[in-house]
C-alpha cells in the first residue's frame, strides 16, 4: 500500500507542476491546508477519494491521472457525474448519523 500511496503522491505533484500551480494555490482552491497538500505530495498522508477529486479539480486534471491506468478506482471515479463528485466531496464532512439518514432516504427513493 505504501508503494501505491507513493505513486499517487508523485502523480499529484507532477500534475500540479505540469499545470503551473503552487501548493498554496491548490490549498486555497480546495480549502485544505498547504501543509496537508505537502504531506500528500510526500506520501506522509493519504487523501480520501473526495479530497483527491477536489485536488484534481483545483489542478485542472482528471482524478484518474492520480491513480494510473490499471487502477479500478480510476475507472469508477472517471465515470462519475459532476453531481456525484459534488456529493462525494461533501459526504466525508457529514457525521455518521447524517450519512445513515441520507442512506435511508436514498434506499426509500430506490423503492419508489
Amino acid at each position: 500500500m505504501e508503494d501505491f500511496r507513493q505513486q499517487i503522491a508523485q502523480r499529484i505533484k507532477a500534475a500540479r507542476k505540469d499545470k503551473g500551480k503552487t501548493q498554496a494555490e491548490v490549498a486555497r482552491t480546495t480549502g485544505m491546508d498547504q501543509s496537508y497538500i505537502s504531506r500528500l505530495e510526500n506520501a506522509t498522508a493519504e487523501g480520501t477519494p473526495s479530497q483527491l477529486i477536489a485536488i484534481a479539480r483545483a489542478i485542472g486534471v482528471p482524478v484518474a491521472r492520480f491513480y494510473g491506468e490499471q487502477d479500478d478506482r480510476a475507472v469508477k471515479l472517471s465515470g462519475l457525474s459532476d453531481e456525484a463528485i459534488n456529493v462525494a466531496s461533501k459526504w466525508d464532512d457529514l457525521e455518521p448519523e447524517q450519512q445513515q439518514a441520507i442512506m435511508v432516504i436514498i434506499e426509500a427513493l430506490d423503492r419508489v
